[in-house]
């Protein structure tokens, strides 16, 4: 999730494949639009700009400080526009009663965005020194200081291996725990030198952006939001109503990806049982197998859109399972 160029935020923030994103709702069946992740708005006010059959437009985020930003840009929409904070996972708890069924598009763009690496009180980035946070939702939840101070080794391990992919988990998670013993760990300078003495020099800058991104995954949750609001993403949506995720790493890619896959086959029964037995009928087609992804132009316009895949799912018509 990125940031366009706002007053005060700099001039480097960028909606990745925007036009992209655009362009998938083209085909916009009419009434509701839920923007699950927000942010500062960049994607959203394209898309009302774009799309004149959007009746209501309901824009989701856990951050703040980014609901605010969006409110100013959005402001000339009107009340069509209404912006909730909160998580994407809980559509079903968030949305007004009687939306669920018909949300004619949903767009999800997962991941942190530019504004909050950059604003260095955050504690999202390994570059600057900060207090040790990484919270999205500022107002609740366990932040990167519990999970680092308060983790057991084998927490630690988990988390670096299943979230960031880390090459050495034990060798950093026995050094986090080490220097911890001494003292808490309590802003990024300390912890990123604790752990990059556990890195070769030549790998040190990917490993650090790993063992971050494992941290932030862990405080936040992304994994399960990600699951959960799959699900009720598919629930909400109308027929031939259009869901668009954006992701900027392979779990999530992947996540994305499995769970279309299998809403679009439907049956789950053996693949040598002859005749279907469960009865369960697809519930989305998908316009293209493969991931859209940014041109060269923009990855050399912005550096972030580089990991970016877009991975598109269109509601059947009629009833469906999408269990």
């Amino acid at each position: 999730m990125t940031v366009d160029d706002m007053p005060g935020h700099g001039n480097d923030h960028k909606s990745v494949m925007r036009r992209e994103t655009v362009d998938v709702f083209r085909e916009f069946p009419g009434g509701i639009f839920l923007d699950g992740t927000v942010g500062a708005a960049g994607h959203a006010e394209s898309i009302l700009d774009a799309i004149d059959s959007i009746r209501r437009f309901y824009g989701i985020d856990q951050d703040e400080e980014a609901l605010a930003i969006a409110l100013e840009r959005l402001r000339r929409f009107g009340d069509r526009v209404e912006l909730i904070h909160g998580n994407f996972r809980s559509l079903d708890k968030l949305l007004p009663a009687g939306s669920g069924g018909r949300v004619g598009g949903i767009l999800l763009d997962l991941g942190v965005s530019s504004m909050q690496l950059d604003r260095v009180e955050r504690g999202f980035s390994f570059r600057n020194d900060a207090p040790i946070d990484m919270r999205m939702n500022r107002t609740s939840g366990k932040s990167a200081y519990e999970v680092i101070n308060e983790y057991t080794e084998e927490e630690l391990v988990r988390v670096l291996r299943e979230w960031g992919e880390v090459r050495s988990p034990k060798a950093i998670a026995r050094a986090i725990v080490r220097e911890r013993g001494v003292e808490p760990i309590r802003d990024t300078g300390r912890f990123s030198r604790t752990v990059s003495r556990r890195i070769p020099e030549r790998t040190r800058t990917k490993e650090l952006a790993r063992i971050y991104q494992a941290v932030r995954i862990e405080v936040n949750d992304e994994l399960g939001s990600l699951r959960e609001g799959l699900e009720r993403s598919v629930e909400f949506l109308s027929p031939r109503g259009i869901l668009a995720v954006l992701s900027y790493h392979s779990l999530e890619d992947r996540l994305v990806k499995t769970r279309f896959r299998e809403w679009a086959k439907g049956c789950i029964c053996p693949p040598d049982m002859p005749v279907c037995g469960c009865g369960i009928l697809p519930s989305v087609s998908l316009p293209f197998r493969k991931a859209k992804m940014p041109t060269q132009d923009e990855i050399d316009r912005n550096g972030r859109a580089r990991s970016a895949r877009l991975r598109v799912a269109i509601r059947l018509e009629g009833e469906r399972d999408p269990s």
